[in-house]
């Protein structure tokens, strides 16, 4: 049975941000709220961990999850590359819901990376989760909580129990705001594009690019 950990989605208590680190850093996988959705959280390092996760998920393998990082400095443990348009749009969306599809450095996981050999990246405006990954310093797997194709949850009541059980920790922050998942934006190489329609709109991303062009 996961161990289950009510928090305040305000104001992370110390003790127990410190729990959920450990249980990272040992390799294993969370539950926990963001900005939009409840989402399922692993080491994007740990291979074995993810792929327990995408067994958790009932996942496609083919199918990359996207990650949070702690801060724009940690880029560079993912990609060699720091574009003008990534500098530009992750100064202005994050935190917040703008994934940003890149390059990914050759030694990342397919399960990060996919075919193309892109990642996908954002910041999270959670506090929750900001204090996680601060602490963490690492990067953590952002996919929703729910088996693959099914709604994503807005809160822990609509997580089906066969994923509950199948996590180590549970973090309970409450209702999360649902509506829109994050925009996947894809800036890995010209021309841009939007590959999936999110909280930001594609007319919001192209008039920042614009304007900073």
């Amino acid at each position: 049975m996961p161990t289950t950990i009510t928090i305040n989605p305000d104001t992370p208590d110390e003790l127990s941000v410190r729990e959920i680190v450990l249980c990272l850093r040992n390799g294993g996988i969370i539950i926990y709220p963001t900005e939009t959705f409840y989402g399922i959280g692993a080491l994007f390092t740990n291979e074995s961990t993810l792929k327990r996760l995408f067994a958790i998920k009932q996942r496609d393998p083919g199918k990359p999850v996207l990650l949070l990082i702690p801060d724009v400095s940690f880029i560079k443990n993912i990609s060699s590359i720091i574009s003008p348009a990534l500098e530009t749009l992750s100064r202005y969306f994050w935190p917040g819901p703008l994934t940003l599809l890149i390059e990914a450095l050759p030694h990342l996981s397919p399960l990060v990376t996919g075919h193309n050999r892109t990642v996908g990246i954002r910041i999270s405006s959670n506090p929750v989760v900001q204090q996680i990954l601060a602490l963490l310093q690492d990067g953590i797997t952002s996919t929703s909580a729910n088996i693959s194709g099914d709604v994503s949850p807005a809160c822990i009541e609509e997580i089906p129990d066969t994923l509950l059980n199948a996590v180590d920790i549970v973090i309970d922050g409450g209702k999360t705001p649902g509506g829109s998942p994050s925009t996947v934006f894809d800036i890995s190489s010209a021309p841009f594009k939007t590959v999936r329609e999110g909280a930001i709109s594609s007319n919001q991303i192209m008039k920042v690019l614009e304007v900073a062009g």
